[in-house]
């Protein structure tokens, strides 16, 4: 793959992400946002398969192999951001203990290191743990790409299973059990779906002939649909499955308001529980909790609007823009 080249795809689909996210954590207040939800399954899967791609992409592609400048990058922009914002949202929830009496409990284990303080912010730590989890298999791949997809699908196949042998009540048990089979072994699938394309790129580009380009766009369509019908976490993985190779082989043009928007798209994800608690709280604050279809959906497009805003104003710095907003 040409280190030059500029993958049109993830700047359309980022930003689309980003809205299915926030509508996860915002869709609570109405019955018909709720049973819309499970269509925005794919969306941190397919942020994560996003950002192994372009980390395969790093260590591969522009040989970028050593272990201790590796780490010092990542630690920069995955796990100060996620400190920053622990600390933010702990004041948040202090804030909202205070003035509407809502419980206030912490877990220094889990909040410092593997969930952070808030819904979102899992997936700065979990993707730092899958870069160090995975950097001496991509660097087998600069060696040996077979063993290294061996490896990789090996470990696809057995979090599949694991996935599918879960039980329903899993929410019940302790968190850290609920941590790893919910939000870490299937992003070892959605990780694993980004380095599988980075690392067989050239391979799967010489057999995407025309067949695949009408037979990928209806297989996406059918399986983004099924996370409807077959709300299960393996549903949505196979969605970025074949989602990816649509965003990387079919997805062309200009799109300059999108790119304006994915460029934001992790300050979106990161500022957006702000914006969502603020206003969930201050309509508790005068008595009218959002709820309804209107309200609900008001205050998701209100908040992806105002987390872009915030997100493009502390961009243009470039501390903040490194240290807190992970760009």
């Amino acid at each position: 793959m040409n280190d030059r080249q500029h993958i049109t795809g993830f700047d359309f689909i980022r930003p689309i992400a980003a809205l299915s996210v926030v509508w996860i954590h915002g869709c609570a207040g109405s019955i018909w946002t709720k049973k819309l939800n499970p269509l925005n399954s794919y969306a941190v899967p397919v942020f994560i398969a996003i950002s192994m791609f372009l980390f395969a992409w790093q260590i591969i592609g522009k040989g970028r192999r050593n272990f201790r400048e590796m780490l010092v990058t990542r630690i920069q922009r995955l796990m100060i951001p996620f400190f920053l914002w622990t600390l933010i949202y702990l004041a948040i929830r202090l804030f909202k203990a205070r003035f509407i009496h809502e419980p206030f409990e912490m877990k220094w284990i889990e909040t410092f290191v593997f969930k952070g303080s808030s819904y979102q912010l899992w997936y700065l730590p979990n993707l730092f743990y899958l870069s160090i989890l995975f950097f001496p298999l991509l660097n087998v791949a600069v060696r040996n790409r077979k063993t290294a997809n061996t490896v990789i699908c090996s470990i696809v196949l057995i979090a599949a299973v694991v996935l599918w042998y879960t039980p329903a009540d899993i929410k019940q048990a302790d968190w850290f059990t609920r941590h790893i089979l919910l939000y870490f072994v299937p992003s070892l699938i959605s990780a694993s779906i980004g380095m599988l394309f980075y690392i067989n790129y050239e391979t799967v580009k010489a057999k995407y002939g025309s067949s695949l380009q009408i037979l990928v766009p209806v297989w996406a369509l059918a399986l983004f649909f099924a996370q409807l019908f077959i709300p299960h976490v393996l549903t949505g993985l196979a969605f970025v499955a074949v989602l990816f190779p649509l965003l990387l082989f079919q997805v062309n043009g200009s799109y300059p308001g999108m790119m304006v928007l994915s460029r934001n798209s992790m300050g979106i994800y990161l500022v957006h529980g702000v914006f969502l608690e603020g206003i969930k709280t201050g309509m508790q604050l005068i008595h009218h909790p959002v709820q309804g279809l209107a309200l609900t959906l008001g205050s998701i497009i209100v908040t992806y609007l105002l987390s872009f805003g915030v997100s493009e104003i502390l961009s243009r710095n470039d501390i903040l823009r490194k240290y807190l907003m992970g760009n």
